[in-house]
């Protein structure tokens, strides 16, 4: 039994402005994770924002909805107020960004299966470097509820280093993120080309 987490609540500073409501192919950023999560079976799925219009379509999608106060402080808060609703009952959650747009059903399938053979955090990595999203056991839950600051569960796999399962992602572009207006203008000309 996996959760998943989608974290929406940031400011992207970087940005300038809401990198989640930009629009791109014809739906805005944080659709596309939304979307991809719903459709793939998860056995809860929750939806960290403090935005209505996100709030509204992870409503309308099957999502726990659960606001991130502190948001402004870091990820580590709005990671926290995710792992917060987690049911009991669950094995594992998997968080994701909902700046990733370019992730596939068949990236979330292999961090799943690679959590279900190991039982480990399932860390992908992409040309070397560490990246989300990331599945935790239940056992890491209680750490995760803690969190503040800057930093998200990458705080807690580096702690325990013997428990992370390592899975190289091929394709850096599936593991992409939107973070700066270059990183956006990059993938609109793209689709206007």
């Amino acid at each position: 039994m996996i959760a998943a987490v989608v974290l929406a609540a940031g400011l992207s500073r970087r940005m300038g402005r809401d990198k989640l409501l930009l629009p791109l192919q014809g739906k805005p950023v944080f659709a596309y994770t939304v979307d991809r999560v719903a459709a793939y079976g998860f056995d809860q799925r929750i939806l960290v924002t403090n935005t209505p219009e996100i709030a509204q379509y992870g409503t309308q999608m099957g999502f726990t909805v659960v606001p991130s106060p502190d948001a402004a402080c870091g990820m580590g808060h709005s990671v926290a107020a995710g792992t917060r609703a987690i049911r009991q009952d669950m094995n594992g959650a998997l968080y994701l960004n909902a700046d990733q747009p370019f992730l596939t059903a068949d990236i979330i399938q292999t961090l799943c299966e690679t959590f279900a053979h190991s039982g480990q955090i399932v860390v992908p990595y992409r040309e070397g470097r560490p990246s989300s999203p990331c599945l935790f056991p239940a056992r890491f839950f209680e750490q995760l509820k803690d969190l503040t600051g800057e930093q998200g569960g990458r705080t807690i796999w580096r702690q325990y280093s013997e428990q992370v399962c390592r899975v190289d992602i091929e394709g850096i572009a599936a593991l992409a993120d939107l973070d700066r207006p270059e990183d956006y203008a990059a993938y609109v000309k793209k689709e206007d080309a």
